[in-house]
């Protein structure tokens, strides 16, 4: 009975998006399934240098999948280094729809990804970036801001900020500034009933008449934040048509954005609906998502607000000479009294006026200024294509994958150093010790840890 019941919700939540009854009947089937994540390169980081087995993913060049169930993609050393960030599959279909998968792939862009956490696309955005590059990650709930800094500083870059403010706020602030916006909207969330994060009252049409009216206002924001000829790439991980295909058509008829479409992104395209693609959960083996990239015409213009001024920039508390080399005064420093954070002196003049937070440098405990996570991973002087380095860290430590494990789980490990050092597996940092000569204390914070010792 329930299956009946559900494939009536399904039928009436497509809409004109046709599928027949066996396939509506699978599609029905799968969304009790919970799907494993995949593993997204890091673009300067081959297949091979993975240790379990991988599978590409049809859709975007930088997933695979995990083919040995044994090996946990989150337990491995690889994985703690950031050569690869796990998230479904479903939602790489967005960052294809961006064409955020190749190196250097948005070389001098500004990006906005306007509903930001918990980082997935975001951090895809970042490793990405060439020099001149920006991107701001907006998240209005300032909650899950930890979760997505955490996932920024993952990405060893410094060309990003955090803001969290409501969009129509934001596109208040800085509008007509970004060459791409990433609206990875709000949603009634019908993919995610396999993951237990949605009940089935996601397919009533309270819910999805209620998520397609809040997704309307923050598309009219998205518009306003775009520089002319800039492109959006909405995204949603529902099914519903009046959240996904609709919206495209009120966009066009509305916003006046024109479709963009993605050509190979072809066997994947909606029909009926320009610029438009799905992922289904039966055919694809993923919790399934829609995508669509827009662009705003180039002749479009408004009565655009003049652009913040760059604030006054903050000198920092800290002597960071003691923790980093080079040139510290190129950096641009704001912050809170307890954070200090660190722009390159090319970042847009206005992100310290919209900007909570960015690549932490530095935070205070009580009197005493420490160097960030974020700072042990930076790595300021590489390209997205450049191999791994040591970064703008002064001293480091070579370790070995049983160190790097001990060190992982939390312990100390052993050092011959004195003060702060960075911790090195394979030329890539892992986080800060401090040491007295003899004993490495560890400053790896908790959301980096492993909960015991792990395997390779």
């Amino acid at each position: 009975m329930s299956v009946n019941i559900r494939l009536f919700d399904l039928e009436a939540t497509l809409g004109d998006v046709h599928l027949d009854r066996e396939e509506l009947e699978q599609l029905a089937a799968s969304l009790g399934s919970r799907f494993d994540n995949i593993l997204r390169l890091r673009p300067n980081v081959a297949p091979s240098e993975i240790e379990s087995p991988l599978d590409s993913i049809d859709w975007y060049a930088l997933g695979y999948r995990n083919l040995c169930r044994q090996q946990r993609p989150s337990k491995q050393l690889s994985y703690a280094c950031g050569d690869y960030y796990l998230q479904d599959a479903g939602s790489l279909l967005a960052l294809a729809a961006g064409q955020v998968d190749t190196d250097k792939s948005l070389p001098s862009m500004l990006v906005c990804d306007l509903c930001a956490a918990p980082g997935g696309k975001a951090s895809a955005v970042a490793e990405v970036l060439g020099d001149g590059g920006f991107l701001l990650a907006n998240e209005p709930i300032r909650s899950r801001i930890p979760p997505l800094l955490h996932n920024l500083a993952r990405t060893g870059s410094g060309r990003f900020a955090v803001s969290s403010l409501d969009p129509e706020k934001l596109a208040k602030k800085v509008p007509g500034v970004f060459d791409r916006v990433l609206v990875d909207a709000p949603c009634s969330g019908q993919a995610l009933v396999g993951r237990n994060r949605q009940s089935e009252a996601a397919f009533s049409q309270k819910q999805i008449e209620h998520s397609a009216s809040r997704q309307r206002r923050i598309l009219a924001a998205a518009t306003m934040l775009l520089k002319p000829g800039g492109r959006i790439i909405y995204s949603t991980c529902t099914f519903a048509t009046a959240e996904n295909e609709e919206q495209v058509k009120w966009m066009i008829d509305s916003l006046g954005l024109t479709p963009a479409p993605i050509d190979r992104l072809d066997p994947y395209r909606s029909p009926g609906s320009p610029a438009s693609y799905r992922i289904w959960p039966h055919r694809h083996a993923c919790a399934g998502s829609f995508a669509a990239s827009l662009s705003q015409p180039l002749e479009a213009s408004g009565a655009l607000m003049p652009r913040l001024r760059k604030t006054q920039p903050v000198k920092p508390e800290a002597d960071l000479s003691n923790w980093y080399h080079g040139d510290l005064s190129t950096y641009r420093y704001f912050g809170s009294g307890v954070n200090l954070y660190a722009l390159p002196s090319d970042a847009p003049d206005w992100v310290e006026s919209v900007a909570v937070a960015g690549p932490e440098i530095a935070y205070k405990t009580g009197k005493v200024w420490k160097p960030a996570h974020a700072g042990a991973l930076r790595r300021d002087s590489l390209t997205p294509s450049s191999p791994p380095s040591s970064g703008i860290a002064i001293q480091h430590t070579d370790v070995d994958s049983e160190t790097a494990r001990v060190y992982l789980s939390g312990a100390t490990i052993a050092n011959s150093e004195r003060g702060w050092s960075v911790v090195m597996h394979a030329g890539r940092p892992l986080g800060w010790i401090k040491s007295d000569g003899r004993i490495g204390k560890n400053h790896l914070p908790t959301a980096s840890r492993w909960q015991g010792q792990a395997k390779s």
